[in-house]
């Protein structure tokens, strides 16, 4: 699963974050330890300098009186110190009992006491303890002096060290994490306001706009570029919403010229039957032209705002009544049976585009119910408001079309889809319902029939409608 991009450039801040802690605090642990050492060094080499200008050998136990000044405040156990001959014999020791033999391999002795130069050397005692060494070759001397210091404070203070950096780096990752999280956060903040706003811009809403974000930098740049393509997608829905309005005015003519030249063939009572048949069948096309022209139209008004609605007193049970008889053509044709059910009630609406919303639903009722089914518009009082409900038992709608069913030009592909049709009368009555404050409803169910339930209210409509 792929993660969130506010979580990866967590995750990805969190792990560089840990790989340059854990560079630092390494490099910190090996200069802090350098640090130490170097001290234990440079105080090796000051005792011994002391030592060196100090011995005389001219007095017995005068090495041991020495070094014992060198050590004061020194546990005997942690620090130690050699008088060698050449040969890397030990002459006189003190402190440690591991001084009375040899601390530094006889190589290393033979080594310093040809070179003269001094020399740190890290040594292991009997006991595992760990120890820094100095050797160094006395001036004018055939002897060497050797001084050793414990290494275990300096070791326990880096294991300290060490051991703070483990315990607080979970807490510092997890600190860490929660700051590169709510930075993430803070840096996509606008990228959700973008995302949030485009997925509400739909092609009724072209007008709206994605907020830029303050300042000069990717994501306003991000934003300026989607408010472009908008400003190019809404000049390109307009120019085409432009055309099919003008398209459709300019049809709307010559099919009414062709309509009434075929009544008047029609009516004239010289034609072959071949001919009449031909001429019936030319004007029914005609109609649904005309009817298919008439709806491009009124959506064009639609979308232009230019739709008036002229409200008045309608009677829902009149008009449903009115509806019904108009299509018991239509109904016998199909073998199927019509009713109206319910009381009168009255709405404030425009008649003519009410009439044209519920003829839609009755309409479509009669054409996907089979032969023998029934439609039955009912008219029910409700509060503000009245509902009309067309119900038929049809093969009903499949679950997966019914939320794009008053979609513009859609035609589900199950059973009742299959049936003629421009795929505009859903979206028609819809948009004809919603201008007059309304909503229309569907419930549908496969082979369990449909009912499209128009919601009307009482009262006045949307201002700027009417």
């Amino acid at each position: 699963m792929r993660l969130p991009l506010r979580t990866r450039l967590t995750l990805l801040y969190v792990t560089l974050f840990a790989i340059i802690v854990s560079a630092w605090a390494v490099f910190v642990v090996v200069l802090v330890r350098a640090d130490l050492y170097s001290g234990i060094d440079r105080a090796l080499d000051s005792r011994a300098s002391q030592i060196a200008l100090s011995l005389t050998g001219s007095v017995e136990g005068e090495f041991q009186d020495i070094t014992g000044s060198t050590l004061v405040g020194v546990a005997p156990t942690e620090a130690t110190a050699q008088l060698l001959s050449a040969t890397g014999t030990v002459l006189e020791s003190s402190g440690d009992t591991m001084s009375v033999d040899p601390l530094l391999p006889q190589s290393v002795i033979a080594g310093a006491f040809r070179s003269g130069t001094a020399s740190v050397h890290t040594v292991v005692g009997r006991d595992g303890e760990t120890f820094r060494v100095l050797i160094v070759r006395m001036t004018g001397l055939d002897q060497l002096i050797v001084v050793g210091t414990s290494t275990d404070t300096a070791d326990a203070s880096v294991q300290s060290l060490v051991f703070m950096m483990l315990l607080s780096g979970p807490v510092v990752l997890l600190v860490a994490g929660g700051a590169g999280w709510l930075l993430a956060r803070r840096a996509l903040s606008p990228v959700a306001h973008m995302t949030a706003t485009a997925s509400g811009i739909g092609i009724e809403a072209l007008g709206e706009r994605v907020p830029v974000p303050p300042g000069n930098d990717e994501l306003s740049g991000l934003a300026d570029t989607l408010n472009g393509m908008l400003d190019r997608l809404e000049t390109g829905v307009r120019a085409k919403r432009r055309l099919v309005a003008d398209a459709s005015h300019e049809l709307q003519t010559p099919i009414a010229v062709m309509r009434t030249e075929l009544d008047v063939a029609l009516a004239s009572g010289a034609l072959q039957p071949e001919a009449v048949e031909v001429l019936e069948s030319a004007r029914e096309e005609t109609d649904h032209m005309a009817r298919i022209v008439r709806n491009l139209l009124t959506l064009a008004r639609f979308d232009e705002g230019t739709l008036r609605l002229l409200r008045q007193d309608v009677g829902l049970r009149a008009t449903s009544e009115e509806i019904v008889a108009s299509l018991a053509t239509l109904a016998r044709e199909t073998g199927v049976t019509m009713e109206v059910s319910g009381d009168e009630v009255v709405v404030l609406a425009d008649p003519e585009y009410l009439r044209v919303a519920v003829v839609n639903l009755v309409e479509n009722a009669i054409k996907y119910s089979g032969v023998g089914s029934s439609v039955t518009v009912e008219v029910v009082p409700v509060v503000s408001g009245a509902t009309v409900t067309v119900v038929d038992d049809g093969p009903g709608i499949a679950a997966d079309a019914l939320p794009r069913i008053f979609d513009r030009f859609y035609r589900a592909d199950g059973t009742r889809g299959m049936a003629s049709g421009s795929g505009l009368g859903l979206a028609i009555s819809r948009e004809i319902v919603e201008a007059h404050g309304g909503r229309l409803e569907v419930d549908s169910r496969v082979s369990g029939g449909s009912r499209f339930t128009l919601w009307m209210p009482t009262g006045q409509g949307p201002a700027g409608l009417s």
